[in-house]
């Protein structure tokens, strides 16, 4: 082996044993008879995930053990033992496990090392480690292809600052981790853009920042607590109908709106949140997730002044400071 190959060799061999592969079982309805039925346990999907603490917590995706009646973790060495849902964030797409190793296989808790996401390069090697098609503790190699991609997540709610790489990723690799070259978890592997559903070049992961800020509320709290506005806001394009102008039109409110009591109201644009301007309904999540409930932030909008000779309405440009809520439900 070459230098370069070595050292890849001692990535795998370093970090594979904190990588479990997981399966999910559900209970389906048999028929037992011409006038029976009975529940049976059927396998429903396999994916990954990795050992998050030395105390049994391990991460993965939602999407993986989502609807799931049965968890299944499998170690490096062939151990398999059952896990509970500690909470999940359908939001992100971010899950907390729980297992409990018999005495004698505590060892198998070897703890992954979280490094820093925020300063990513494109161009810079990744790693990824995790179960394509059910296949174990399977290594694929690439770079990062973009930094700071949104996608959608099963909760339909955008996740930011997304990792965009070329390294293999099949079915199965979900809730895996993806390595920097140092061997550090950078982030969690958790979808494919693919007309096939197989690898194209294009893998999406969830930085490792935000999934330690989710898992941490999880081990806290048992959820994700997250800022909110409370407020349900327009498809994009409304706001350029209206006024000609980017922003997200404001169509009701939640029933405890942090946002109604500062004067915020229906039929409002709003158009910047604490000075990142809005251009649509993703730029109001990614101001709110970088915020928490409790925190004040000044909310730039635009409300109809006076109606026009030809029934079109004026607006005025307005402000507000807003104390947000806690986030409940499907509002902003």
């Amino acid at each position: 082996l070459n230098s370069e190959e070595q050292k890849t060799v001692n990535l795998f061999q370093e970090n594979t044993p904190g990588v479990v592969f997981i399966t999910t079982e559900a209970f389906q309805i048999q028929r037992a008879s011409e006038y029976a039925m009975r529940l049976e346990l059927k396998p429903q999907g396999s994916g990954s995930g990795w050992v998050f603490d030395d105390e049994g917590h391990i991460v993965t995706n939602y999407h993986v053990i989502k609807d799931a009646e049965v968890l299944l973790v499998r170690f490096i060495d062939g151990t398999e033992v059952t896990a509970k849902v500690v909470g999940a964030d359908p939001g992100s797409d971010v899950a907390v496990l729980q297992v409990d190793l018999p005495k004698g296989k505590k060892a198998l808790l070897k703890t992954l090392v979280r490094g820093d996401s925020t300063s990513l390069r494109v161009g810079q090697q990744v790693f990824a480690i995790g179960n394509p098609f059910g296949l174990d503790h399977t290594l694929t190699k690439g770079i990062i292809s973009g930094v700071g991609r949104t996608i959608m997540s099963v909760g339909n709610r955008p996740i930011q600052g997304v990792i965009q790489t070329d390294a293999s990723i099949n079915p199965g690799n979900s809730g895996g981790p993806l390595l920097s070259s140092s061997g550090k978890v950078i982030g969690m592997n958790t979808a494919i853009f693919s007309p096939s559903g197989a690898s194209s070049g294009v893998g999406f992961a969830i930085p490792s920042d935000t999934v330690a800020a989710r898992v941490g509320s999880i081990l806290k709290y048992g959820y994700v607590k997250r800022p909110s506005l409370g407020l349900y806001l327009g498809q994009d394009g409304t706001a350029q109908r209206l006024i000609r102008r980017d922003g997200a039109a404001v169509l009701g409110m939640s029933r405890a709106s942090a946002a109604s009591g500062s004067g915020i109201r229906s039929g409002d644009i709003i158009t910047k949140i604490g000075g990142s301007k809005v251009k649509g309904v993703n730029d109001v999540f990614a101001a709110l997730d970088e915020r928490q409930p409790g925190d004040v932030v000044e909310v730039t909008f635009f409300r109809p002044v006076e109606e026009n000779p030809d029934g079109t309405f004026r607006y005025g440009e307005l402000s507000a400071q807003v104390r947000l809520g806690e986030a409940s439900g499907a509002s902003a």
